[in-house]
């Protein structure tokens, strides 16, 4: 009988933590306010994250082992897979491949004269966000089908941008892979709460009057390079 009361006191917390509800537990892992609807378990569940500004995502998760979960977001214009790694007071997400359209980005908002359009690639090692720090990002996007929309209507071809954390913060190497009737190359630095960008634009040789457009984006060079330098606040 006291072999039978243990096993008992020793189940209950076992039961307790494999059912847990995922909504008492969720709030405690710093995931953001945007996460509600939370349905299921620890282990396995979904949820609903609302982008401000934008429909919904669906995420759904379940448990692999030790400290990560595989995860999935799908909604308007978003396709991803990932990991998500236990990181008390940041969020760490590992592996994270897919699809985001380009009007999902807030890049819409650092070119008012003209609306990137296209799809953007993923293929990142390892993201680490954490209030206050520098995001630690590394890996590769590919903006394909890469165009502009408004002021200037034109092919960017595909561009391709690397990400390496450093100590000093977040850098993004920037650079087209494949010719289009504009060429850009440059660099964007994120910090704790600010980002920097500065960006290079050619047009094509055989193409003068698209020189014209494009110098409405930044400040036009002598070799005929537009040179674009932007920089604000970040909302991580």
């Amino acid at each position: 009988m006291r072999k039978l009361l243990w096993l008992i006191l020793l189940a209950v917390p076992l039961v307790i933590v494999v059912t847990l509800p995922a909504r008492v537990v969720v709030p405690r892992l710093d995931v953001g306010e945007e996460v509600r609807d939370v349905q299921g378990t620890l282990w396995r569940g979904e949820a609903v994250w609302q982008q401000p500004g934008f429909a919904p995502l669906d995420v759904n998760w379940r448990w692999d082992s030790g400290r990560d979960w595989s995860w999935q977001a799908r909604g308007d214009g978003v396709e991803l897979d990932g990991q998500w790694r236990l990181n008390t007071g940041a969020t760490e997400l590992t592996a994270v491949t897919g699809t985001i359209d380009m009007n999902r980005f807030d890049a819409r908002l650092w070119m008012v004269n003209a609306r990137p359009r296209g799809h953007v690639e993923l293929d990142v090692a390892r993201a680490l966000i954490a209030e206050g720090q520098p995001p630690e990002i590394d890996g590769r996007l590919v903006w394909r089908d890469a165009r502009l929309e408004g002021a200037v209507q034109e092919s960017l071809g595909e561009i391709t941008v690397r990400l390496d954390s450093r100590q000093q913060g977040q850098r993004a190497r920037v650079e087209s892979t494949e010719s289009g009737a504009i060429q850009v190359r440059g660099g964007i630095e994120l910090g704790a709460e600010r980002y920097d960008v500065d960006l290079w634009l050619r047009a094509s040789a055989d193409r003068p009057e698209l020189l014209r457009q494009i110098a409405w984006l930044g400040e036009p060079q002598p070799d005929g390079q537009v040179r674009v330098q932007l920089s604000g606040a970040l909302g991580w």
